[in-house]
């Protein structure tokens, strides 16, 4: 039997909502374009695996968090660059050069300190904007924002694997969404470190999500299917108030639906306090963005050898 059933499939879910979003017809798989096609995705492919393959040789050490203020830092001076950050120690340090690289850094273990201090999200993405000189108790030592989406804070210090951050992301399954506003949480006037905290979340109950999360609006709410949907949202501008120029930090923040906004609610998306200040100045309460549903680049090469399969067979 042939295998291209499945193919279509695959291609049911993944690809289709795609062509549709890139235009592309029928003709795309004609034999005249194949082989030019064939060959972009492989190259394509090969680019996305070598990246993917990085973890592999991911280095081990251990982390620290400071806090704020976190200007002036050595890197950048004044410049604020959001709280998803971090110093180097000597050992990643680079007489400098490590300025402005990111690092995907992920929670392994405890130091004597704490039993079990992993939580919240997988891994963190943390640029270096400052130094941590001799004598720093940790490999890389992060913002107290970044150390909490991965770890409890409690724990001081934790053993974490790591490595130099590449962002390669191709976007094939997406939803495009015009520019909205982004409200920056229900209750930062009651002075909450973050909006999830310290009540349920509609979509996970108690279960601890860490920081990088947000609320849906009605505008995509859709019944509470947009539940653990992740979306990528960039600060695209001020709103009529507050700071006329509010985005900084990361060009772009992602984040989990964990909970829903409900009528009346400010924005299209209500991010956590977290997730605003690493785009924006929260002093701004609101901004103007751009975002889509985000997915996962391992599954955009899933997509693109479903697409070359069924085009081949």
């Amino acid at each position: 039997n042939s295998p291209k059933p499945l193919f279509k499939v695959l291609l049911s879910f993944s690809i289709c909502p795609s062509l549709r979003f890139i235009k592309i017809n029928s003709n795309f798989c004609s034999k005249k374009g194949m082989a030019k096609l064939s060959i972009l995705l492989c190259i394509a492919i090969a680019f996305m695996l070598s990246f993917t393959l990085r973890e592999v040789v991911a280095h081990t050490g251990t982390a620290t968090f400071y806090t704020p203020p976190y200007v002036p830092s050595a890197c950048n001076g004044y410049r604020k660059d959001g709280v998803m950050i971090a110093a180097a120690s000597d050992a990643i340090w680079d007489d400098g050069a490590a300025c402005g690289r990111k690092y995907k850094v992920k929670c392994t273990g405890a130091t004597n300190q704490s039993p079990h201090p992993c939580r919240g999200k997988k891994y963190v993405v943390v640029k270096v904007v400052d130094y941590c000189p001799s004598g720093c108790e940790g490999t890389i030592d992060l913002s107290q924002e970044a150390f909490a989406s991965i770890a409890d804070p409690d724990a001081g210090k934790i053993k974490i694997s790591f490595h130099q951050y590449v962002n390669l992301i191709i976007n094939l399954s997406i939803q495009e969404h015009d520019i909205s506003l982004a409200d920056m949480g229900r209750n930062m006037a009651v002075g909450l470190i973050g909006i999830f905290n310290f009540r349920t979340s509609a979509c996970t109950g108690y279960q601890n999500d860490g920081v990088m999360i947000a609320a849906a609006s009605d505008a995509f709410w859709d019944g509470g299917s947009s539940c653990g949907r992740n979306y990528k949202v960039e600060c695209r501008g001020a709103t009529s108030q507050g700071d006329p120029n509010p985005c900084r930090g990361q060009d772009y923040m992602v984040v989990k639906i964990v909970d829903y906004c409900p009528s009346g609610c400010q924005g299209t998306i209500d991010l956590s306090q977290e997730a605003f200040a690493a785009i924006a100045n929260p002093d701004a309460g609101k901004i103007e963005i751009s975002f889509h549903q985000y997915v996962d680049h391992l599954l955009m090469l899933l997509s693109a050898v479903a697409l070359v399969s069924n085009c081949m067979l």
